[in-house]
């Protein structure tokens, strides 16, 4: 008799699958012995990254709270992974997605934000104060806003929500899922969303569990310049 794997149900819609990750035990990269590496599989979202979370989190308390109404204009400043999630949920909700990028976004993740419908904005030059294409992004941004009265802006670098989608979605899905028992966490960092939403949950449920941010060598959070 041949035995297969459960058969996922079906589910309706994208969002249905947003969040419950697999955690992967990565035996190769630990070694033997040394200690015992789950990865977090964030892949697995809707959009295909971690950010698909916070957008969804964002996006749905806005629509909640009547910040933004169908047929509206979302504007977000974005590297690519936040803006393929805005995408895809705002082709859902039926609205209008502007995404500011710059040169740095990869060709394929642009690519994917306008196979969902996005309008890609692109910032070609940094800003001329500071030499960094974020704060030209915004500057964008709060010009487009200033264009298209009743846009909305989910502000993903100072919305609560950002952080809280991790707090009560990322973290505590991996917590769960090994019964508490995490000595280290490490957490990919760029906008910080993930990992002070990760703090949080850390600060109240498991102070002893080590937080360790990684980020690329020459990174602003380490003592990098802006640029």
């Amino acid at each position: 008799m041949k035995h297969f794997a459960a058969t996922p149900a079906p589910v309706d819609g994208v969002e249905s699958l947003l969040g419950n990750t697999p955690l992967v035990r990565l035996d190769r990269l630990a070694g033997a012995g040394a200690a015992t590496v789950w990865a977090k599989w964030e892949a697995a979202n809707p959009g295909g990254s971690i950010k698909a979370r916070p957008a969804a989190w964002m996006l749905r308390e806005a629509l909640r709270a009547g910040e933004v109404r169908a047929g509206g204009t979302v504007v977000e400043s974005s590297s690519g992974n936040l803006g393929v999630a805005l995408a895809q949920l705002c082709r859902l909700h039926g609205l209008r997605f502007i995404c500011v990028v710059d040169p740095r976004i990869n060709d394929s993740t642009r690519r994917l934000i306008q196979a969902y419908g996005g309008t890609i904005r692109m910032v070609q030059q940094p800003d001329p104060a500071t030499g960094d294409f974020l704060a030209a992004r915004l500057s964008e941004v709060r010009r487009i806003l200033d264009q298209e009265p009743g846009a909305w802006w989910p502000n993903q670098y100072a919305n609560r929500l950002n952080a809280r989608s991790h707090e009560d979605g990322t973290i505590r899905e991996i917590f769960e899922a090994l019964d508490g028992r995490v000595d280290a966490l490490f957490v990919a960092t760029s906008s910080t969303g993930t990992i002070v939403g990760c703090s949080d949950f850390l600060r109240h449920n498991s102070p002893a569990t080590a937080l360790v941010a990684v980020d690329a060598a020459g990174s602003v959070l380490f003592g990098g310049t802006r640029g």
